[in-house]
């Protein structure tokens, strides 16, 4: 296993290469295109290459971390080591109340820090060589560094050292100078702490984990990507075939077909055009070209046949009759576009609210009429008033616009329709002079005086 590499990654690598093989083997079996095969490698290689690179960098920072935690907590007990008077250490003098004094520190440091399991101190005798002052706990990886002075060299110059152990890599040792108190320019002796970390290759492994899931679904997206698009080549494949089979088919009944093809457009063509110019003379002859209603001699033809008609059967017609409230302020203000928005608007809701058998028609203008066959004074009155409250809450672009409307009801034929009509257009008149946006009924005695 390669070190500081989680195992987790030496299994996807594995998985990845057999699946891709496996891709490989279905590929030539099913005799699919392999075409897309050598990007698959391409990416699993790359994708493989950069998680391993950046899950190395993760541990690496991961054990650079931890060290650098080591030494600075070495830095800080040198300084506990030298406020206890390590000063008055001397190569012929008596340590015992120092040795004490650095066996209660190092008892107090392994409690909060189970993984110090060695702490020595050590002097340079004056033939250079290192000596140890103080020896607590485990130091057998340390004894063996001692007898090499330029292990230290940097540590005596003050600089703070490690020494990662190869032969356990769970080992480490940390070196700092320990200054003299008088003078802190000068190390009189060194603080060297092995630690012992079981568990610093299970943090490196837990910081890999964000880099191994993703490449894991990259590598995912790879492959399952890869089949994807070898069957999907092979699909195109397949459904070119197909199209080639059916293109020559339809060029053999296309040769059988083109005459008769031929005159049927023909025939067609002559329908539709026929079609198109009825339709268009019948439109311009009934129909408004601005809202889609009947125009005013298609309106007034529909008033004068269901007039005659209800006649004879003795029920009564109703005629409604609306203008549009300022309506020349609504042009002046915003335009005329904004006008005939409004026309169609409210030519719209007439059509939607026109009952059965009733008739919507552009009077002129701004005016609307509606012809009730068979609609009484009441019945005439609450179409009206129900189209008078649909227009208020109708919306256009510009504001919101209302309608003043004028009814009138006729039995018999003792009126005839501009008689129908004018009556109308006095209750529309009325409604105009009563504020607007209200309905006005001829009868009833209301209007006799008009």
């Amino acid at each position: 296993m390669v070190s500081g590499i989680h195992p987790w990654f030496l299994v996807l690598s594995i998985t990845a290469v057999l699946s891709f093989i496996g891709i490989t083997v279905w590929t030539f079996r099913t005799k699919r295109s392999a075409k897309s095969l050598p990007f698959i490698f391409a990416f699993t290689i790359i994708t493989l290459s950069v998680g391993f690179l950046t899950a190395n960098s993760t541990a690496h920072g991961e054990t650079a971390r931890r060290l650098q935690s080591d030494l600075q907590l070495t830095a800080i007990l040198a300084d506990q080591i030298k406020s206890s008077g390590h000063s008055d250490l001397r190569l012929d003098g008596s340590t015992d109340h120092l040795k004490k004094e650095i066996q209660e520190e190092f008892r107090n440091w392994n409690k909060s820090r189970s993984d110090i399991v060695g702490v020595q101190t050590v002097r340079k005798t004056p033939n250079g060589k290192l000596q140890a002052i103080s020896s607590f706990g485990t130091n057998e990886y340390l004894d063996s560094l001692l007898g090499n002075t330029a292990t230290f060299a940097q540590t005596w110059n003050g600089s703070s050292q490690i020494t990662q152990l190869t032969s356990n890599p769970a080992v480490s040792i940390s070196a700092a100078p320990i200054y003299n108190s008088t003078d802190n320019s000068k190390a009189e002796a060194l603080l060297l702490i092995t630690f012992f970390d079981q568990g610093w290759q299970k943090s490196q492994f837990e910081a890999q984990k964000g880099v191994i899931t993703m490449t894991a679904i990259l590598l995912l997206l790879a492959l399952f990507g890869g089949v994807t698009g070898i069957q999907l080549i092979q699909t195109l494949a397949e459904a070119r075939l197909a199209k080639a089979e059916m293109i020559a088919q339809r060029e053999q009944i296309k040769t059988q077909m083109e005459l008769i093809t031929e005159k049927n457009q023909i025939m067609a063509a002559s329908h539709d055009a026929l079609e198109q110019a009825n339709s268009k003379l019948q439109s311009l002859a009934t129909m408004d070209g601005l809202t889609g209603v009947m125009n005013h001699r298609a309106l007034m033809e529909f008033l004068s046949t269901h007039m005659k008609r209800n006649s004879v059967i003795g029920s009564p017609s109703s005629v409604i009759l609306l203008d549009i409230d300022n309506f020349k302020q609504l042009n002046d203000q915003y335009g005329h576009i904004a006008g005939d928005e409004a026309l169609r608007t409210i030519a719209q809701v007439l059509k939607l609210s026109c009952p059965q058998g009733a008739g919507v028609g552009r009077y002129g203008g701004e005016e609307f009429m509606m012809v009730l066959p068979g609609g009484s004074e009441s019945a005439a009155e609450a179409v009206a008033e129900e189209l008078r409250r649909r227009i208020q809450m109708a919306k256009t672009t510009s504001r919101a616009v209302t309608a003043s409307i004028g009814v009138s009801t006729v039995y018999s034929m003792t009126k005839s329709e501009q008689t129908l009509i004018d009556e109308a257009d006095k209750a529309l008149y009325q409604a105009k002079h009563a504020g607007k946006n209200c309905v006005r009924h001829f009868g009833h005695g209301m209007l006799e005086s008009a």
